[in-house]
């Protein structure tokens, strides 16, 4: 897939590749021991060394996924380069069981999650995580999402820098992305440093090996990977541009979030529109509101939304949340009949995650509905239901009382028998009905933190 003779990577090309580190007070370098990482690692630490900064520091971390035998001693090969190199070095280990299926995917994730929690852990300002994706990756990543019938969003490739996760603030930083393999191998091969090679790169059970065999016929054929990273990159500034449509798109919608209860938003704005503006639009409610559900299919998006524009009233169901549209607003909140209706115990002064939407506790002490509470080791959390929400209604305000179904599913907390919170109704509460928030209750909706 590249020159026989592959050019070496300048130090001008390596400075200006690694010069975006430079605003990082420290950079954990993920390193396999494969040639890629090995050649991030050396071109890492020469970069830094000449560029004679106070910051970043650098580390090293290598992550054993226990999935070969020799897993280990290849965590300990990449551990005396890096020592060589003067550089700290930690291995992270995947501990437990192994999924019998989608060990790729998985294998995967537990990487990030591992090196996320490592990159924590050091602290001191902003820190950031390295990896060794090059042009041949972005290209193969290119080519599987378009097999799948990606959007913009997918085939836009992988991006030089995001955060590692959703609610993090650790950034994921890929300085090689421009460079071909060829060029990282060479780089080792010059430096004398010794490398792995997985054997799973050529193991045609996985995905991702098969693609790179189909990438050398497609090379023949006059599309190289280097005109495939192109096209990725180009949609990546497709999609930024979108992005921004996007938010402007949304300003008009005068969109209401209800206390996280249900979101209302303008129909005829929704409607003017572009059908790209629109599904976007409705995949973030619907991801906002679904809670635990499965992600729906963008094909199931474009559906909906075409449906919505379409006619005048209807309501719809997707990805755990339902949709409910009139000739002026769309509303949407979360479905009750796709919750697990299973009761949760919560202790005092424990934090849980509940429908992946809200973070609940509680503490006894702080509480002033007095003595009921006082002594218990736990209350029970569960969703409200249509019963008890028909039984308080008469608390809240006419003109602003949440639609029956919305309500059902949200957290309420109870002492057996009794509802004794439900914090999400307050901001609709009549001035004199008792409080639904009482003191030592907390429910904070996750999307405040993220959005």
């Amino acid at each position: 897939m590249s020159r026989l003779s592959p050019l070496p990577i300048t130090d001008l090309e390596a400075d200006a590749a690694f010069g975006r580190l430079a605003r990082f007070d420290h950079v954990v370098l993920a390193v396999s021991g494969g040639p890629d990482s090995m050649a991030l690692m050396v071109l890492a630490a020469e970069w830094r060394a000449r560029a004679k900064l106070a910051t970043p520091s650098l580390s090293v971390a290598t992550v054993d996924h226990g999935l070969r035998p020799e897993s280990r001693s290849e965590a300990e090969l990449a551990g005396q380069a890096a020592e060589r190199l003067g550089l700290p070095h930690a291995i992270l280990t995947w501990d437990g069981a192994k999924p019998r299926s989608g060990v790729a995917a998985a294998a995967r994730g537990a990487r990030y999650r591992l090196l996320e929690e490592h990159a924590r852990g050091i602290g001191g300002g902003k820190v950031a995580i390295a990896t060794a994706h090059h042009l041949d990756d972005q290209a193969e990543t290119f080519v599987m999402r378009l097999a799948r019938g990606a959007g913009i969003d997918g085939l836009s490739g992988m991006r030089s820098e995001r955060p590692i996760s959703s609610q993090s603030q650790i950034a994921l930083v890929r300085p090689l992305l421009g460079f071909e393999k060829a060029r990282l191998i060479a780089a080792v091969v010059q430096r004398g440093i010794l490398y792995i090679e997985d054997p799973s790169n050529t193991d045609d059970r996985y995905e991702r090996a098969r693609v790179r065999s189909a990438l050398v016929e497609l090379a023949t054929a006059g599309l190289p990977p280097q005109a495939l990273a192109t096209s990725a990159r180009r949609l990546g500034d497709a999609r930024e541009a979108l992005a921004y449509a996007e938010e402007q798109f949304i300003a008009s919608l005068n969109i209401s979030f209800g206390n996280e209860v249900f979101a209302t938003l303008d129909r005829r704005a929704f409607d003017a529109g572009p059908a790209f503006l629109r599904q976007k639009v409705m995949a973030r409610l619907i991801a906002r509101f679904g809670g635990d559900s499965p992600e729906p299919q963008l094909s199931e998006i474009e559906a909906l939304s075409a449906r919505l524009r379409e006619e005048e009233r209807c309501s719809a169901t997707l990805g755990g949340a339902m949709i409910s549209i009139g000739p002026r607003f769309i509303r949407c909140w979360r479905e009750a009949g796709r919750l697990d209706h299973t009761e949760i115990e919560l202790p005092p002064q424990a934090v849980r995650i509940w429908d992946n939407r809200f973070a609940l506790s509680w503490s006894a002490e702080n509480w002033g509905g007095g003595a009921p509470l006082n002594g218990r080791e736990a209350i029970t959390v569960k969703p409200l239901g249509t019963a008890a929400y028909g039984a308080v209604a008469h608390r809240l305000r006419d003109e602003l009382r949440p639609p029956a179904r919305a309500a059902a599913a949200l957290p309420s907390f109870w002492a057996g028998d009794e509802l004794v919170a439900a914090p999400s109704l307050a901001p609709f509460a009549l001035p004199e009905a008792e409080p639904f928030d009482p003191d030592g209750f907390e429910l904070t909706p996750l999307a405040s933190v993220t959005s």
